[in-house]
């Protein structure tokens, strides 16, 4: 036995371990709530990262017993794009659990056979190249061609993303989504040191800072972080046309949240139903999701929407068609 055999084998076995036991149970574990910030991300991370990392060594292995010498490459450029094909579909596993976890009105197995076939195709991939009596089995041309195309895909798809973002909003934007990444988890003393470094007056400051005011933050870190938005002269103007848009996830959940002074209310009342009335326009039929994730938006909106709407009572603004119209929304039958 080779020692590129030998490694690429332990390698594989280690994926399998992981895939199997910690990050199945993570994603198990996730799929039984209704999550709406990022606390899932640091465990996701700490077995996807260890996963795709031993699976690029077990395909650096492969590419060095010449398993890939058919793309007609040098060794150095098959090396290089060993690793980027790795990493992308370590990113494309990523965005897949992110939509498993979080699947919007979605239902979540249309995300699980990506989760499952891109690690298991790749470790499959890899013993089929390097172990010849399976191989006399299975043919690894079987899994090697659509593997190599979903791989080039995957590549594509994150330069392209990482292109657009790296020309259209700079090298600030790539740092700000892998620092979000990063500190999806940190401890409330972390969030009080980083509500400190953000500029609220900055874009990406001012969604930092609603992210980090919102119910599923510490009541100390909440408040600090609607202090530092508070110092912006304009921040009611600022949080209005954040509820306007089309994006405004953060916006409500600072609603949600906030104590609202009377000014804030009076400005922030027709904004705020504005957003409650888009989000019910973009739920699809009932049909289209899944019966598990209707009860879970009915659950969520049944407690946030009267929530939102109380504080704006005596404003002027009605919010009982907006309730009534979400409830609408989400009848199990036709006759919306």
């Amino acid at each position: 036995m080779s020692p590129y055999q030998t490694i690429a084998n332990v390698c594989v076995a280690i994926a399998a371990l992981i895939f199997l036991l910690p990050l199945q149970s993570r994603l198990w574990a996730y799929a039984q709530k209704n999550l709406n910030n990022d606390e899932w991300v640091t465990p996701v991370l700490f077995s996807l990262i260890p996963l795709w990392l031993v699976l690029m060594a077990a395909l650096l292995c492969v590419t060095a017993s010449g398993g890939f010498d058919w793309l007609r490459l040098g060794r150095p450029a098959l090396h290089t794009l060993a690793v980027s094909a790795t990493l992308s579909l370590g990113v494309v596993s990523f965005v897949f659990i992110a939509l498993y976890i979080r699947p919007g009105f979605t239902p979540r197995i249309i995300y699980t056979p990506v989760i499952y076939l891109v690690p298991f195709a790749t470790m499959l991939l890899v013993v089929l190249s390097l172990n010849p009596k399976l191989a006399a089995v299975i043919s690894p041309q079987v899994i090697r061609l659509p593997w190599t195309i979903f791989a080039a895909l995957s590549l594509v798809a994150c330069l392209g993303f990482f292109g657009y973002r790296l020309v259209h909003t700079g090298v600030g934007s790539i740092a700000g989504i892998v620092h979000r990444i990063l500190n999806a988890r940190q401890s409330s003393p972390d969030q009080l040191a980083k509500i400190a470094t953000l500029d609220p007056q900055d874009d990406f400051g001012f969604e930092e800072l609603l992210d980090l005011a919102d119910v599923y933050h510490d009541r100390v870190v909440l408040e600090a972080a609607s202090a530092r938005l508070r110092s912006l002269p304009n921040f009611t103007t600022r949080l209005a046309a954040k509820l306007e848009s089309s994006k405004n996830p953060e916006a409500l959940e600072f609603i949600e949240a906030a104590t609202l002074s009377p000014d804030e209310r009076a400005k922030l009342a027709l904004p705020t139903r504005s957003a409650l009335e888009r989000f019910t326009e973009q739920i699809p039929a009932p049909n289209y999701m899944s019966p598990e994730r209707r009860k879970q938006l009915l659950k969520w909106g049944r407690k946030t929407f009267p929530t939102i709407a109380k504080k704006f009572e005596g404003t002027g603004v009605d919010f009982t068609p907006t309730l009534a119209a979400f409830e609408h929304a989400l009848r199990p039958d036709d006759s919306r």
